[in-house]
């Protein structure tokens, strides 16, 4: 496999997980209360689909289909495929599995959390195959969106200590200590983060 094929094939995983998180985001807005929390996602929303616009933009300048093959063209639409079902099967599953509003919102922002995590490591891994490779646009491209992927990551932490509060005392009945409920507040305080996530390639 030459490098190229090899760069595409990683900017295809990247693709295929971000076509994802639109979906499984809308998902979550959609049952998302909490105001702040809400438009942390969706921001994010807007961030990843200008992610994806970026990636295809960057896929095309490398060659596109004809440079890959039929073969690979179909792999690459079964992964999209794949990952809009399995968005399509969680968000009502993320709907039943728990009782509590707040519970709900704190569980599908530890599952954002895990998500991040792994769209990181994709970048990490898409910017140092592009940099052996001396391609130093998708190299930028995939620090770029990892830049914006670890801002998401820090806000969804902060977010999750206030929804863990508030989830404490539905399941309680009591109230949280004012210490612990100060210290979640002042940790959800929204961040001026800048989006890098529609820089161009």
């Amino acid at each position: 496999m030459d490098s190229k094929t090899l760069v595409l094939s990683y900017l295809d995983e990247a693709h295929a997980l971000e076509t994802a998180l639109v979906g499984n985001l809308a998902a979550h807005i959609a049952m998302t209360t909490d105001e702040a929390y809400r438009t942390l996602l969706e921001q994010h929303l807007a961030d990843t689909r200008k992610q994806v616009v970026a990636i295809d933009r960057r896929r095309k300048a490398l060659g596109g289909d004809g440079g890959r093959g039929v073969m690979s063209l179909t792999i690459g639409l079964a992964r999209d495929a794949i990952g809009q079902v399995l968005v399509l099967t969680k968000g009502p599953l993320d709907l039943l599995r728990t009782p509590s509003q707040p519970e709900r919102m704190l569980k599908n922002a530890k599952d954002e959390c895990a998500t991040e995590a792994l769209e990181i490591a994709t970048y990490e891994h898409l910017e140092a195959t592009a940099a052996a490779a001396g391609d130093t646009a998708t190299a930028k491209l995939a620090a770029d969106h990892r830049a914006t992927e670890e801002a998401m990551l820090a806000d969804l932490r902060k977010q999750i200590a206030k929804l863990a509060v508030t989830a404490y005392e539905i399941r309680t009945g009591e109230s949280a200590k004012p210490k612990a409920k100060a210290s979640a507040k002042r940790r959800a305080a929204p961040s001026n983060r800048r989006s890098t996530a529609g820089s161009r390639s």
